[in-house]
């Protein structure tokens, strides 16, 4: 019979994501944190507005910019979470929520 698996910071993204019905790529535990990674803004912005939290932005590259939320998987009791999403550097992220970004001019 096999194991199971470990609930760790990932599994627990997970079933944060699917009892959310939130978008997602690949989800992994690195260092105790699950690191998730989405196709767009739009897509971080639903994490954002499921779990809260606050939205880091810097460069990646020629022309391209990394969007992070910084999160949990419970509304500050739960496992962290960093939430990815990859995007020109002109894009800009849903003026509703704005003001979750911390470095805005990065």
């Amino acid at each position: 019979m096999p194991g199971t698996r470990p609930l760790n910071a990932a599994v627990k993204a997970e079933v944060t994501a699917d009892l959310n019905g939130l978008p997602h790529g690949r989800i992994t535990d690195r260092d105790g944190e699950a690191q998730v990674f989405t196709a767009s803004l739009s897509e971080l912005e639903l994490w954002w507005l499921a779990l809260g939290g606050h939205i880091t932005r810097q460069p990646a590259g020629t022309k391209a910019a990394l969007w992070t939320l910084h999160t949990n998987t419970d509304h500050g009791q739960g496992a962290h979470v960093a939430v990815y999403a990859l995007s020109l550097d002109t894009d800009q992220i849903d003026p509703a929520i704005a003001h979750a970004v911390q470095n805005p001019a990065a």
